[in-house]
């Protein structure tokens, strides 16, 4: 996704989407990118994080908020 930053990155789905709910609600765009693999969960090496991503021009303001 060009020119969308990563601001947060955790395993756990909930205190993601909490992150994103504080944005929304600040009028942020943002997007969860989930990489994780349904197959693979609490295999070592499929604790690939879930990813909360901005637009760049939004990073400093959210990056304040969170």
């Amino acid at each position: 996704m060009t020119g969308w930053v990563v601001i947060f990155k955790d395993t756990s789905v909930a205190s993601v989407e909490m992150r994103k709910a504080v944005l929304e609600e600040a009028g942020i765009p943002c997007v969860v990118l989930n990489r994780q693999d349904s197959s693979y969960i609490g295999v070592g090496f499929a604790n690939v994080g879930i990813e909360l991503l901005v637009p760049e021009e939004y990073l400093d303001r959210a990056t304040t908020l969170l």
